[in-house]
């Protein structure tokens, strides 16, 4: 969206009739001098509107972002143009675009800002007739989220300094910085089965993606199974069969509360934490291929408590689960255990869940043990400050604090 601004047009109007009643009275007194001098004052009146109206006509600005789609810690290539597409010069333009603390400029000029978080990018410069300038800058990711650049404000005017116009555009580009990712035997977590035993809960199912020929029909195969073509050949029903295919699925189920009341102050560095090891996990799962999914509590979940990410594999879905771990909010909907309880039914059968968390009140214990007992394997990474309790029998459970502690010293020495 463009919207265009002008400023300074009363005092244009006060100065154009002033000329005029110079000229007028130029003409009363015969004095040509006078005349000439108010008329060389509605010239430049003229030029000066003129000039104004046209000077953010035809004038572009694009930003352009290699990636918008990064980790904790790396620094991404900002590039910014201005385009003057027109025969008119510009004697002066100021363009001014805005970008979040959490993307900390590290290369590349930046002006102070009146608005709290934000940094302001701005330039002030002249442009020749079908000029295009460029500038570069780097920016350093330092939080997970998802963060706006822009909008952008752009100024020009007369080249008398009479009028000035503004630009505003609301073209918002946006970078996702996904969590921190550690492999997990640096968190600490084993890595011999580090989700306990893989092939106690592989599922074999016909995989359609793989035929292997046809068979007889019986007694309770599909209608959608049968090959009529085939059935039509051997004058008898046949059935495609399929090759066997295996299926291991991970749900991660990450806790937003740190504390109790579950509305109340939450711990941000324990959240953090939540947020990075779910995001290991995720990694792991999806360098093994095996089926991921997210389960959260945090506000934007919806209320009818379906996944956050519903179980799938591939690429595009280890990002949709990083994606949103990225944008995880400090605001529970509700205690964990309360939200998992009413809503475990909707996970897979047989599904591993892997609970991340760094509170864990004795309804959370009570809550894994009744998963536990309808067909879940259950493993618990804990990632809190005092010690994990007991959990039920065959429940896998890793307690990663010391280790991370370890990790974001050395990443804290660094980056500092």
């Amino acid at each position: 969206m463009r919207r265009t601004v002008s400023t300074g047009v009363i005092w244009h109007d006060f100065w154009i009739g002033f000329f005029a009643i110079v000229i007028a009275v130029g003409f009363f007194m015969g004095q040509g001098l006078v005349i000439a001098f108010g008329a060389m004052g509605v010239v430049s009146g003229a030029v000066s509107l003129a000039w104004n109206r046209l000077s953010l006509n035809d004038v572009t600005y694009e930003r352009h972002l290699p990636q918008k789609r990064v980790f904790v810690g790396e620094e991404v290539e900002l590039t910014v143009s201005l385009m003057n597409r027109k025969p008119l010069p510009l004697p002066w333009i100021r363009v001014t675009d805005e970008v979040p603390d959490e993307l900390q400029v590290v290369a590349g000029d930046v002006a102070s800002n009146v608005r709290p978080k934000v940094a302001a990018l701005r330039h002030q410069t002249s442009m020749a007739w079908y000029e295009r300038i460029r500038w570069q800058y780097r920016l350093k990711c330092e939080r997970r989220g998802l963060y706006p650049i822009g909008p952008v404000n752009i100024h020009s005017g007369d080249p008398f300094g009479f009028l000035r116009s503004r630009l505003n555009t609301e073209t918002v580009d946006y970078v996702l910085v996904y969590p921190r990712v550690y492999p997990l035997e640096e968190l600490g977590i084993t890595a011999h089965r580090p989700l306990g035993d893989v092939r106690g809960q592989v599922q074999i199912f016909p995989d359609p993606s793989r035929p292997m020929g046809v068979r007889d029909y019986e007694i309770g195969d599909p209608m959608k199974t049968i090959d009529w073509k085939s059935t039509a050949r051997a004058q008898t029903l046949q059935v495609r069969r399929y090759e066997p295919s295996t299926s291991f699925t991970v749900v991660l189920v990450g806790a937003v509360d740190t504390t109790a009341p579950h509305w109340g102050p939450y711990i941000h560095r324990n959240l953090e934490r939540v947020v990075t090891t779910a995001a290991s996990v995720a990694s792991y799962s999806a360098e093994r291929q095996y089926t991921i999914g997210m389960f959260s509590n945090d506000m934007p979940a919806s209320t009818d408590g379906t996944m956050t990410v519903a179980p799938g594999h591939g690429r595009e879905q280890v990002g949709a689960v990083l994606a949103a771990l990225a944008g995880i909010r400090a605001y529970a909907i509700r205690p964990m255990y309360q939200h998992l309880a009413d809503n475990y039914r909707r996970f897979p059968f047989g599904s591993t869940l892997v609970l991340v968390t760094s509170f864990m009140p004795p309804q959370f214990v009570q809550v894994v043990g009744d998963l536990k007992s309808h067909g879940h394997k259950m493993v618990v990474v804990y990632v809190g400050d005092d010690a994990c309790p007991e959990m039920p029998g065959c429940v896998v459970v890793h307690e990663i604090r010391q280790n991370l502690d370890r990790l974001e010293a050395e990443y804290a020495a660094v980056a500092g």
